[in-house]
């Protein structure tokens, strides 16, 4: 009888885990990439896809760790948001290379983008309401 825990499964789970983990880096570094890639096209300044992804990814975890840091220290507490914000917009402007306004107005573009599209599926609900049915205990 093989053990529970054999080499093979362990292959297995590495390469489906693998596999998994790729494609969840891709969807996390394109679709905010379209976005991104998108305000940037309509303010004038082109830049490659993969690379506006992967500027939103720099910036939005490194943003994140200094805010974490900055979170510990209680005086500063209050100003973890402001901080987190212009350092993400200092690392996206230095990686785009791009201005503070144009870094600026890349960003609300593209939050104002995806909340539009929220908006827009969001309001399909009211055409297209689920089924009802009754839960039977």
């Amino acid at each position: 009888m093989v053990p529970y825990f054999s080499n093979s499964y362990f292959i297995e789970l590495g390469f489906s885990t693998l596999i998994f983990v790729v494609v969840l880096l891709t969807l996390l570094v394109i679709i905010p990439g379209f976005f991104i890639w998108l305000s940037l096209a309509v303010i004038g300044n082109k830049r490659p896809l993969l690379k506006c992804g992967l500027a939103n990814l720099v910036a939005f975890v490194s943003s994140a760790f200094i805010t974490f840091v900055l979170s510990i220290i209680p005086p500063l507490l209050l100003l973890s948001p402001l901080v987190f914000i212009l350092f993400y917009l200092w690392v996206f402007k230095e990686l785009l290379d791009l201005g503070w306004l144009q870094a600026l107005l890349a960003v609300v573009l593209s939050v104002g983008c995806v909340m539009l599209l929220s908006a827009i599926f969001g309001s399909f609900f009211v055409f297209f309401k689920p089924l009802w049915t009754p839960h039977r205990f």
